[in-house]
């Protein structure tokens, strides 16, 4: 089993300076619901809403051949929608988002990510 390796480290700077916004970036592009990422999140109500991504570039780690960085997921919970009885409620779930870095211009590093694991486990304890 390997030990993750931070990006940024003191003395050492990070992979590269815009990291953390081209993380953040590729988060807000990233279209959750649509992917087969959403599963555990669809599964928590009758009528999950996603609200957004938060990720941590700056805690970005190399794992293996993976990069790696934490984020939250942040949603709303809807019980009973369009009826009388109905309920929501907004929640947020850890999450590990996976990434890679692409060069779309020679010389031009951006980010994409690839998939997310959602940590539901908290809902149901």
């Amino acid at each position: 089993m390997s030990t993750p390796v931070r990006i940024q480290s003191r003395g050492r700077g990070i992979w590269f300076d815009d990291l953390p916004e081209k993380l953040s970036k590729a988060a807000d592009n990233y279209s959750l619901p649509e992917t087969t990422d959403w599963s555990p999140l669809e599964e928590l109500s009758g009528g999950t809403i996603f609200e957004g991504i938060e990720v941590y570039g700056d805690s970005a780690v190399i794992d293996g051949k993976k990069l790696v960085a934490p984020g939250t997921v942040y949603v709303e919970l809807q019980y009973a929608p369009g009826s009388e009885d109905s309920t929501s409620f907004h929640d947020s779930f850890p999450a590990r988002v996976f990434f890679k870095v692409v060069e779309p211009v020679p010389g031009k590093k951006d980010i994409e990510i690839e998939r997310i694991e959602v940590d539901t486990s908290s809902f149901f304890e």
